[in-house]
């Protein structure tokens, strides 16, 4: 099943126009995964904004935990990095370099075998993997230029079918 319609029409135009404050982008992608993830199959999300030490570019985080319920645990098994779109393409290094970080962090914390992360600069996106303290964060699809088409909806399904399996 494609986006709904109102996800369509606010993701689009994000994609057409840059949002006044990049709140829009962070509610955005809190929407968006909230949908992939929901607390009925026992996920959290965990969004907080903060400025990176890369610059102080405003940006936010979103990490999705898997919750068991006795005892409780929370593992973190998706972390999100989202900047808004004037920073396209100038960030990336930066943005890679906190990506490495926070799942760093994330291993160091609740992560077990396996990370996976979203970077996102505006409507450009993709995801990738990490699979130990150290490693850098890799790739799994090259950079879309959308969030609202088809392809994003089909490569967003993938990546939920691959953090559920971690399980």
């Amino acid at each position: 099943m494609p986006f709904s319609t109102t996800a369509r029409t606010i993701l689009e135009y994000c994609t057409t126009h840059t949002p006044a404050t990049e709140d829009i982008l962070y509610g955005v992608w809190t929407s968006l995964l909230g949908t992939l993830f929901t607390p009925e199959q026992g996920y959290m999300l965990a969004p907080r904004r903060c400025d990176d030490s890369d610059g102080g570019i405003p940006n936010a985080i979103i990490e999705v935990m898997k919750v068991s319920p006795n005892p409780l645990t929370l593992r973190t098994i998706l972390i999100a990095k989202i900047q808004n779109t004037q920073y396209w393409e100038s960030r990336i290094p930066a943005l890679q370099r906190q990506l490495n970080r926070y799942t760093d962090g994330a291993f160091s914390g609740t992560a077990y075998s396996k990370v996976y992360w979203i970077e996102s600069i505006g409507p450009h996106w993709r995801y990738g993997e990490k699979e130990y303290e150290g490693q850098d964060a890799r790739p799994l699809i090259d950079w879309h230029h959308t969030t609202h088409d088809q392809a994003s909806f089909d490569d967003l399904q993938t990546l939920t079918s691959l953090v559920t399996a971690l399980e």
